[in-house]
C-alpha cells in the first residue's frame, strides 16, 4: 500500500517572503481557506513575532479554519515560542515551529554563537513549546552545509525533548539529490523513531528533485509552496511535488490525499493575490503547461492526447476548453483546421490548404496571429474574390476617414 506523503504548505510564510508580496489579513485567510479545502495537513500561516498585523492575520486563520493544522514559526527565543503560541492557540488544530541556523557560516556571521549555545537555544525551544503543545516542530536552517556530527547532536537533542518533526532545510538550495537523499538515511540510521520533514529551496533548479529523493528515503513531510514561491528561486512548487507523487505514485510508492482538481483554482487565487503569475512554461500551472506549438505534437494530441500529454486538465482543474493550439510557424495544418473549426469554418482540403499557405505568408510578416488574421485567411480560402473585395473597401473606407 502506498505511504501517504503530508504536508507542510507554507506559501502564507515562506511563499510570503518572496519580494514583491504583501498579503493582507483577509487574503491571508482566504488562501488558507483554500489550501485547507485541498486536504493539506499543516498550513505554516506566518512568524507571529514579527509585527502585530502579521500576529492579527495568523490569529484570524486559526480562529477561522478548522479543516487544517495552524502553525506559527518562531526563532529560538522565548518570547517567539510565546507569541507564536498566542496566535495559534485558539486554532482547533496547532502548531509551533521553532527555527535556528545550524551552519559553520550561519553560526558565525548570523548568530554570534558556538555550537554548544546553538545546541542548547534548540533544545529550549522545543521544551518551551513543549509546556504549550506536543505539536512542536523544529527546523534546523542551512542543515546542508552544516557539519554532519553536529546535525545528528541536534537532532537528539530535539527528539529528547519530545519533538514532532524535524525538518531537514536546504535553506539555499545548495544540495544534490543524492547528498539529501544520503542525509535522510544517516538521520533515519541514527534515530529510527524520527519523523523528517524536508524542505528545499530551487537555487539550482532542484528543489522538486530533492523534496522527492528525501521522500523516497524516508521523509514523511515536505515543506512547499504553491507556484514555486518563496525566498529567491522559490521552493519547492506544491503543485509539482502533487503531481508528480500522483502521476508517479505506483512507481514511488507514495500518494497525497489533496484535492488535485483545486490546484488551478488554488493557483490563480494566489497568483492574483500575491500579484506574480506563473511563467508560461512553469510546470502543471504555467499558461503553456498544456499548450501545444509543433506540429507534429499537434497532430498527436489531436489524435490523442496521451501522446504528449502525461496527465489529463481535468486532473489538476483546467477544463479541457483550455487545452491551446498555437496556431505559429511551426504548426500543422491539423491544428490550424482544429482551431478554425472552433471559430465555425468547416474547410474541404484544398481550401485548407489555401488558408495554410495564407497563415503561413501572414506569420512571415506578423509575430502572432489574432482571431481576425485567422478569420480572414479562412475567408479569402473559401471565397478569395468576395475576400478579396471586402477587404479592397474596408481599405479604401479607412483611407477616407
Amino acid at each position: 500500500m502506498a505511504r501517504i506523503i503530508k504536508f507542510f504548505e507554507t506559501t502564507l510564510r515562506d511563499g510570503e517572503q518572496t519580494p514583491g508580496i504583501n498579503y493582507f489579513a483577509e487574503e491571508k485567510l482566504e488562501i488558507a481557506r483554500a489550501l485547507a479545502d485541498m486536504g493539506f495537513d499543516t498550513l505554516d500561516c506566518g512568524f507571529a513575532i514579527s509585527g502585530e498585523p502579521e500576529f492579527e492575520a495568523i490569529r484570524l486563520i486559526a480562529r477561522t479554519v478548522e479543516n487544517a493544522e495552524i502553525c506559527s514559526i518562531a526563532r529560538c527565543y522565548p518570547d517567539d515560542i510565546d507569541r507564536a503560541w498566542e496566535s495559534v492557540k485558539d486554532a482547533a488544530h496547532s502548531a509551533i515551529h521553532p527555527f535556528i541556523s545550524t551552519s559553520p557560516l550561519h553560526r558565525e556571521v548570523k548568530l554570534g554563537k558556538t555550537r554548544a549555545e546553538v545546541l542548547e537555544m534548540a533544545r529550549t525551544s522545543v521544551a518551551r513549546g513543549r509546556q504549550y503543545t506536543p505539536n512542536v516542530d523544529f527546523a534546523l536552517e542551512d542543515t546542508t552545509r552544516t557539519e554532519h556530527d553536529f546535525i545528528l547532536e541536534i537532532v537528539g537533542a530535539v527528539m529528547q525533548e519530545g519533538v514532532r518533526f524535524v525538518s531537514l532545510c536546504d535553506t539555499v538550495g545548495y544540495a544534490l539529490p543524492w547528498e539529501f537523499g544520503a542525509l535522510v538515511d544517516d538521520v533515519r540510521r541514527e534515530y529510527p523513531g524520527v519523523h523528517i520533514s524536508a524542505h528545499c529551496h530551487d537555487d539550482l533548479g532542484l528543489a522538486v528533485a530533492n523534496a522527492l529523493t528525501a521522500l523516497q528515503h524516508g521523509a514523511e513531510r515536505v515543506d512547499t509552496c504553491f507556484n514555486g514561491l518563496g525566498e529567491r528561486a522559490g521552493n519547492a512548487a506544491t503543485e509539482d511535488v502533487v503531481m508528480a507523487i500522483r502521476t508517479r505514485h505506483e512507481d514511488l510508492d507514495l500518494d497525497v490525499r489533496v484535492d488535485t482538481t483545486k490546484i488551478i483554482p488554488t493557483s490563480r487565487l494566489i497568483a492574483r493575490l500575491s500579484g506574480m503569475q506563473p511563467q508560461w512554461t512553469k510546470s502543471i500551472v504555467g499558461a503553456n503547461a498544456f499548450a501545444h506549438g509543433g506540429g507534429i505534437h499537434q497532430d498527436g494530441v489531436l489524435k490523442d492526447a496521451r501522446t504528449y500529454e502525461i496527465m489529463r486538465p481535468a486532473d489538476i482543474g483546467l477544463p479541457d476548453a483550455e487545452r491551446r493550439m498555437f496556431v505559429g510557424k511551426l504548426s500543422g495544418r491539423a491544428a490550424l483546421n482544429a482551431q478554425l473549426h472552433e471559430l465555425g469554418y468547416d474547410l474541404d482540403p484544398d481550401q485548407l490548404r489555401c488558408a495554410f499557405t495564407l497563415v503561413k505568408n501572414m506569420l512571415g510578416k506578423k509575430k502572432t496571429l489574432e482571431e481576425m488574421d485567422l478569420r480572414r485567411c479562412a475567408e479569402t480560402a473559401v471565397n478569395p474574390t468576395a475576400a478579396a473585395e471586402a477587404y479592397t473597401s474596408e481599405a479604401a473606407s479607412t483611407a477616407g476617414e
